[in-house]
């Protein structure tokens, strides 16, 4: 269900989750002729950023386990003879050892269930003094893109903390060093994001992120949380653009 529900938004979450991943990219630094893996490519606006910066020299391998947002992505990337996209786990990717220059993510990397293994093997695609680069989320708590729509809604309902797994750095940093890597840096970035005006974002808030979650697991909820976020919404930003602040880690590292 959340695959289809990515699907379906993907112009509308890419408006979102753009900036921050962008910072993520900027901190990777991929240069043209470079290998570069996206890790959790979803719709492939990353991997198109990622075409831009390695150019027709280079190549961006993208790996995502949903199968509707990789015929998305497939669809957006269609013209680029330089990117390679695979429906795998990414925890379980056999890429050649030391083939990739760089790895990216933007927020795919906290749904792992072993993430010292994931990451080692990760690791073990990356060439020597090779880098990752990824944007993950900090703590709910933080993050008024999730912790708004679910107060606005006034149910008694149980998030998900998959998504906030990387919520401390020191968790980051101890994974990443077990993982074998180096120079592991972990800064915390904060921005406004948004994608559109209150109904804009009632449409995303209400099937994706933590209250979308609880929604599409359980649609009985739908006719008391929709009215209330939208209120909510309009009191927020009137009949304009409405922003919310997302908390996040910028995570580099070095092989």
């Amino acid at each position: 269900m959340g695959d289809q529900a990515r699907a379906d938004l993907a112009d509308l979450i890419d408006l979102q989750m753009s900036p921050l991943g962008l910072v993520a990219m900027d901190a990777l630094a991929p240069a043209a002729g470079q290998t570069i893996l996206d890790v959790g490519c979803g719709a492939g606006e990353t991997i198109l950023q990622l075409a831009d910066r390695v150019g027709v020299t280079g190549r961006v391998i993208g790996v995502d386990i949903a199968p509707r947002v990789m015929a998305v992505a497939r669809k957006r990337t269609a013209h680029l003879p330089q990117v390679t996209l695979l429906q795998e786990d990414a925890a379980r990717l056999a890429l050649p050892d030391r083939s990739v220059d760089g790895v990216f993510s933007r927020f795919g990397t906290m749904f792992f269930a072993e993430p010292t293994q994931a990451f080692a093997n990760i690791g073990r695609m990356l060439k020597p003094g090779g880098r990752i680069g990824f944007v993950c989320w900090r703590s709910m708590g933080e993050n008024e893109l999730d912790f708004f729509p679910v107060e606005a809604a006034g149910l008694s309902i149980t998030i998900d903390p998959t998504p906030f797994s990387f919520e401390d750095a020191d968790t980051i940093t101890t994974v990443l060093g077990s993982a074998g890597f180096e120079h592991i840096c972990v800064d915390a970035y904060d921005a406004d994001i948004s994608s559109g005006d209150a109904d804009t974002m009632l449409r995303v808030m209400m099937r994706v992120g933590a209250l979308g979650k609880v929604v599409r697991e359980t649609p009985a909820l739908l006719p008391k949380a929709e009215p209330r976020v939208r209120a909510a919404l309009l009191a927020r930003g009137g009949g304009g653009k409405v922003s919310l602040r997302a908390a996040t880690w910028i995570v580099t590292a070095a092989v």
